[in-house]
């Protein structure tokens, strides 16, 4: 834990006035309060909500540089979707991309590209094409065939230098997050992660990245002006893929990185893949999410019970993943996934924008919960006002 002078959101002990708000404000757990705040800087995120919180303006934070000249000269082309694959197939958050990228394409009018990395893959070209990619680039060898991360990022910054994109969407997968950091700082370029929606704007041509900011409470829209490419990722679920048209076809461009050398330092000795049974919350027509209001494993057990026999799968707010109720891979919400079943059920969820901003494209929310002033209820289709206990063990014996 640090105050550093060289960090940009600084405190003033002199007119602090100890009254601890700032450490209540922080979403991230990042300000602790032992007499005087002590801000963990690796930890801190800058959002802001400490110094807004703050009575007494102890908490400041410095502003950046402004640049006074342009640094993109280099004249840009195409709309680049970053092509994810797994296991041999491609990742659903790739063809959410392309058909995002199709409607900024239009507004540009700029081609909508795809990147293809690895070994044995360019069986996915004429997929890519059919989601809307009307040019694939292929960067295909034996040193790709094991996704590490330096090698894969080397050679697509390699090819983004070489032929300067305009715009570079990747997925914010557990792979694209990492990726797309690095390729950022590799092309020194600029990345808002976690977008939920991205726009152009029709004077400047800029795209508009927005993204949720000070824990959830507003929207922010974000520019990279001076800097190619302009670098989003977006969560899977967010975007809509557009209806695959089989008879479209790509130009492929096969490069030669024959010559690439693979990071010496870096080597995959084994891998493992986790069992999860083949849930995938990305893919579920019905999700039961608990929160706080449940209060013990027993309920969750049973609510289990009663999602096998709906045919739903069962996740959780970050509240109760922290209790330790539900796997963190299956958290839901600003730090966790952002689904889009038919139905979803929220037990003991109070309703925090930081839930609600990952079940947005839900088609019907029932809420469940004990609280009848719960801020869930403003947006859910249908409600229940009772305990996470009581309403499992009425669901279970269909006595509702």
């Amino acid at each position: 834990m640090t105050n550093d002078n060289t960090f940009a959101l600084q405190f003033n002990k002199d007119i602090c006035t100890q009254c601890g708000i700032c450490a209540d404000s922080c979403t991230f757990g990042a300000i602790q309060f032992n007499e005087y705040p002590e801000i963990d800087i690796n930890s801190c995120r800058l959002c802001g909500t400490c110094v807004q919180a703050c009575p007494a303006t102890a908490l400041t934070m410095k502003e950046a540089p402004k640049q006074t000249t342009p640094t993109c000269l280099t004249p840009t082309h195409g709309i680049w979707v970053l092509a994810e694959t797994q296991d041999g197939t491609l990742a659903p958050v790739c063809k959410e991309l392309l058909g995002k990228a199709q409607e900024l394409s239009q507004k540009l009018n700029q081609k909508v590209e795809a990147i293809l990395v690895g070994n044995n893959i360019k069986h996915l070209a004429s997929e890519l094409a059919a989601y809307g990619a009307q040019r694939i680039h292929l960067l295909e060898s034996e040193t790709l065939e094991t996704y590490i991360e330096e090698n894969y990022a080397r050679v697509i910054a390699d090819l983004a230098e070489a032929l300067h994109p305009e715009i570079l969407l990747v997925g914010a997968t557990t792979k694209g997050r990492g990726l797309s950091a690095r390729l950022a700082s590799l092309l020194k370029t600029g990345l808002t992660a976690d977008c939920t929606e991205l726009n152009i704007d029709p004077e400047t041509r800029l795209l508009h990245q927005i993204r949720p900011a000070f824990g959830g409470n507003l929207m922010a829209t974000i520019i990279t002006p001076d800097r190619r490419p302009q670098m989003a990722s977006v969560r899977p679920g967010i975007m809509q893929a557009i209806e695959a048209d089989f008879n479209k076809t790509g130009e492929i461009i096969q490069h030669d990185i024959s010559d690439f050398v693979a990071d010496k330092r870096i080597h995959r000795i084994s891998a493992s893949k986790e069992q999860s049974n083949g849930i995938s919350l990305n893919d579920s027509r019905i999700i039961v999410s608990v929160g706080r209001g449940v209060k013990n494993p027993e309920t969750v057990r049973q609510i289990r019970q009663w999602a096998q026999q709906i045919g739903a799968v069962v996740a959780g707010s970050r509240a109760a993943v922290e209790a330790g109720l539900i796997e963190p891979q299956m958290q839901i919400g600003q730090t966790g996934h952002v689904v889009s079943p038919d139905i979803y059920i929220a037990i003991g969820i109070s309703g925090q924008i930081q839930h609600t901003s990952g079940i947005g494209g839900a088609k019907k929310i029932i809420a469940i919960n004990s609280d009848a002033s719960a801020p869930i209820f403003n947006i859910a289709d249908y409600g229940w006002v009772i305990t996470a206990e009581e309403a499992v063990k009425r669901l279970l014996t269909n006595t509702i």
